[in-house]
């Protein structure tokens, strides 16, 4: 397994770690819009290690020096002049990565059926009650919303809900409201989640050709519903489990970003974190994004689970999580589709409270609503 860290080698940075995506937080933002950062180096004390060309100062252990990052893409560098040993990172800096939020949502398909059972009473998709939740949220607080889709509702999703539901999929979904989701896809994007809800963790030990199928099902019918312009370049994976090929197959397919947990359970276990090894998802988690340059593709950390909380308790972790700069600077929240409806299981009756107050929150707190794709790539 790769040693994200590369405390494997000899010489090798403690800050920043390849991939690492910085921002103001980090360092200071210079009048010309660059920002300078304290790289850190570890290595043998005997060194004459110079950082990008500038000689570096020995201190608690470790060796630092002022770097200037300018554009997207950086590369740091550190040799010792005395050895010839030498390490490399590449780090981003973002555009616009601070002040900013978004609202994701998974398990998403019910809305879909219930817009196309209404489709002949329907003027917009904005009369579906979920949707209309969603709609205030970005009429009041400027909310951008992304809907990671499931590509069809079974029998086997029906168990959790007391009403009767009929089976559906995405290529029953009417297309006379196409025009009307373009012209929302500026705070309204769509984007591949998984088949179904069931089972658990489906990626986990994928391989390309079974990933690419589900992917390129939700893909077809999403460009035929919603039109090309309503799908994401971002996307959240059900469970957040996957093996390489899995990441693999979402790069191939157009993600070059994915949303994760990044946390680790009591149990020392890794949460909605992709392949990444236990010590790696902690670093990973303590930031806002991380880019795995090997395969091309970003990961943005999701900061609060909504559905996790009340009304009256999301805004206590909201204020808990605002302390960790390294995660604030972009909120990215996310809540489940079907804590909106009474008969499911754990059915959340403040559903719109919890939405409206955190976004309210996020407002309040100097951040606007923002894709997390614009904030991502260059």
């Amino acid at each position: 397994m790769k040693n994200y860290f590369g405390s494997d080698s000899e010489i090798n940075f403690e800050f920043p770690l390849d991939g690492d995506c910085l921002n103001k937080f980090d360092g200071t933002v210079n009048d010309d819009g660059s920002l300078t950062i304290v790289a850190r180096v570890k290595a043998s004390e005997t060194s004459d290690l110079y950082i990008n060309e500038v000689k570096a100062e020995y201190k608690d252990g470790s060796f630092e020096c002022p770097v200037r990052l300018t554009g997207h893409r950086n590369t740091v560098s550190a040799i010792d002049r005395k050895s010839g040993l030498e390490a490399k990172v590449a780090v981003y800096k973002l555009k616009e990565p601070t002040e900013k939020y978004r609202v994701s949502v998974d398990d998403n398909i019910l809305w879909l059926q219930d817009i196309n059972d209404h489709k002949d009473s329907y003027k917009s998709i904005f009369e579906n009650p979920y949707l209309k939740v969603f709609k205030k949220a970005h009429d009041l607080y400027g909310a951008v919303v992304h809907f990671n889709i499931y590509y069809e509702f079974d029998s086997e999703a029906m168990k959790d809900f007391s009403e009767k539901r009929d089976y559906f999929n995405l290529s029953m979904m009417t297309d006379k409201f196409k025009d009307e989701f373009r012209a929302n896809s500026d705070w309204l994007r769509l984007s591949f989640h998984a088949d179904k809800n069931y089972p658990d963790e489906p990626y986990k030990e994928t391989t390309l050709e079974r990933i690419s199928e589900d992917i390129e099902k939700v893909h077809r019918e999403i460009i035929r519903f919603a039109g090309e312009e309503s799908l994401s370049k971002v996307t959240t994976l059900h469970w957040g489990a996957s093996n390489i090929a899995g990441v693999r197959a979402l790069r191939q397919h157009g993600y070059k970003g994915l949303a994760g947990y990044f946390e680790v359970t009591p149990a020392e276990k890794t949460l909605v974190a992709y392949h990444y090894p236990l010590d790696f998802v902690r670093h990973v988690g303590a930031r806002d994004f991380w880019k795995d340059n090997d395969e091309d593709v970003m990961y943005g950390r999701i900061d609060i689970v909504l559905n996790c909380f009340h009304k009256d308790t999301v805004l206590d972790k909201l204020k808990e999580i605002s302390k960790e700069k390294g995660r604030f600077g972009f909120l990215s929240m996310l809540i489940h589709e079907e804590y909106f409806y009474p008969d499911y299981r754990g059915y959340l009756p403040d559903f719109e409270d919890i939405l409206l107050n955190a976004c309210k929150f996020a407002v309040d707190t100097g951040h606007e609503g923002s894709t997390m794709a614009s904030v991502m790539f260059d």
